[in-house]
């Protein structure tokens, strides 16, 4: 049943929190690494297809799928939330954190399975909820201010993609996605509502301009949520755009504004990062600029593209954070810490910068030619320059890791960088990227690029942020009313 690809993680959450009132912490890793594993079982052995769970019609009941949308997204969060569950036994030491890993586990695959809007919304907000208190566990001050900010930002978000849900069923009497595909029909309230859906899915995935909580969650939460938060929560609402766009009809208006923004969402990230020298928050940036191009796989209704992509930066950024953030576990300035003493670790950096810079044969290089052959003219180049100017950024990464030398590392955390650089060459041998020519003009224009930067001393320059004020809340929320006023405007047009 496609359905304990969600209820196996949270049964074996439920047995990890037991371990507490019986005294039995020491073993409470087995339960965890049981529900990391369990839904591997279901997904390998699972055919393809819909079901309605218990049986019900489908007009009441809630149905569940794997299909060639989500199937790539079920697998690229497999793959990392595996390794990382390996990673985060020599990381965390409570076992609260262990059982809100398995609580974003279960709210990831239930959000990717379903097929009605409201279901989906739970298991998205099981996921959300989990991740703030992931983001604020370490306890520090700015860790904690990040994750209030991105709740508070993340919230209402929530209570607006409600309200559109509202709308949607009032207006067509269903939730099932399947049903309100049959039976909408285009009006005024409709568009209303895609705008709010769409504009409630922007802040929530951390694309441009509305990323403004991005950058401190994923830079200051411990190592392994990093991962996960970059690799696959903000891809929940990055699927959640993929049923929207799909099941409604989207205006012209609206898919032109998501076409400009994604490609602006790709530059801008890249720009930022550019000018970190806090090597988290430089990933942190790239995340802004890849789900760019998520989103432009999604506004030009190539979702297959958008959804392979997604799996493919599930496993290029989840193994950036967790190599970097392994070798920085002391300082994460650029220059203070490196790889010379640490071949693997070198090694798998290397790897997932080549990944994520499209280079191929890594999967970065297939997911990209799919999102490219969705696109004209002049689109088509965005991909292109994006990619030079992501390798560009990590150059720089490297130049500076090379210079300095690694802590000691456990060996788990050196396995699980390493297997997702491993994942993401493998993935795009077995999908069939091979190498290319333009793949060496890339590298040099990025490389040259760098060099360039370099001496006309871009890299001097620095966009550090000292702490993490609770007064942005009210600027991000006022970015967001005013985006989603723009989006109602042109959803009248």
């Amino acid at each position: 049943m496609i359905v304990l690809l969600a209820a196996l993680p949270l049964l074996f959450a439920f047995l990890t929190a037991l371990t507490v009132p019986l005294r039995l912490e020491k073993l409470a890793k087995y339960p965890f690494l049981a529900g990391a594993v369990a839904p591997w079982a279901v997904f390998l052995f699972e055919k393809a297809g819909n079901e309605v769970v218990g049986g019900w019609p489908r007009i009441g009941g809630i149905e569940v799928s794997l299909d060639v949308y989500n199937t790539p997204l079920v697998l690229g969060e497999l793959i990392l939330f595996t390794a990382v569950a390996v990673y985060s036994l020599d990381y965390f030491r409570e076992v609260k954190a262990f059982v809100l890993l398995l609580l974003l586990h279960a709210g990831l695959l239930g959000a990717f399975i379903s097929r009605d809007l409201f279901n989906f919304y739970i298991f998205m907000e099981i996921a959300s909820v989990s991740s703030f208190a992931l983001v604020g566990s370490s306890g520090k001050r700015k860790a904690v201010r990040a994750a209030y900010k991105y709740l508070m930002l993340s919230l209402l978000a929530s209570y607006f993609f409600v309200f559109s849900i509202g709308v949607i069923y009032l207006k067509t009497g269903y939730l099932n996605l399947e049903l309100i595909s049959e039976s909408v029909m285009p009006s005024k309230e409709i568009n209303v509502a895609i705008a709010i859906a769409f504009a409630s899915l922007l802040l929530k995935a951390g694309i441009f301009p509305l990323h403004v909580w991005l950058p401190d969650a994923h830079s200051l939460a411990p190592t392994p949520v990093s991962a996960l938060l970059s690799g696959a929560v903000v891809k929940a609402p990055a699927y959640g755009m993929i049923l929207i766009f799909s099941a409604l009809p989207v205006s012209e208006g609206l898919s032109e504004t998501a076409m400009v923004l994604a490609v602006a969402s790709i530059f801008f990230g890249v720009a930022m990062a550019l000018l970190q020298k806090d090597a988290k928050r430089l990933l942190a940036y790239h995340t802004v600029s890849q789900m760019g191009y998520v989103l432009l796989g999604i506004a030009s209704m190539n979702f297959v593209g958008a959804a392979y992509y997604a799996m493919a930066h599930s496993l290029f950024k989840g193994g950036l954070f967790l190599s970097v953030g392994s070798l920085g576990k002391k300082s994460r300035k650029l220059g203070e810490f490196g790889y010379k003493n640490a071949p693997l670790m070198a090694l798998s950096v290397l790897m997932l910068s080549l990944a994520i810079g499209g280079v191929s044969p890594f999967i970065g290089s297939y997911a990209k030619g799919l999102i490219s052959s969705g696109l004209a003219g002049a689109w088509k180049w965005a991909v292109l320059a994006g990619s030079v100017g992501t390798l560009v950024s990590f150059t720089k990464l490297n130049y500076y890791l090379t210079k300095g030398e690694a802590p000691a590392l456990p060996l788990s955390w050196k396995f699980a960088s390493f297997a997702l650089a491993l994942a993401a060459f493998v993935g795009g041998l077995v999908l069939g990227a091979v190498p290319k020519v333009t793949d060496v003009y890339l590298l040099l224009a990025g490389i040259l690029l760098f060099l360039l930067f370099k001496m006309a001393g871009v890299f001097e320059l620095t966009l550090e942020k000292e702490d993490v004020k609770p007064g942005e809340v009210n600027t991000g929320a006022m970015l967001f009313a005013l985006f989603l006023l723009l989006l109602l405007y042109l959803a009248e047009l």
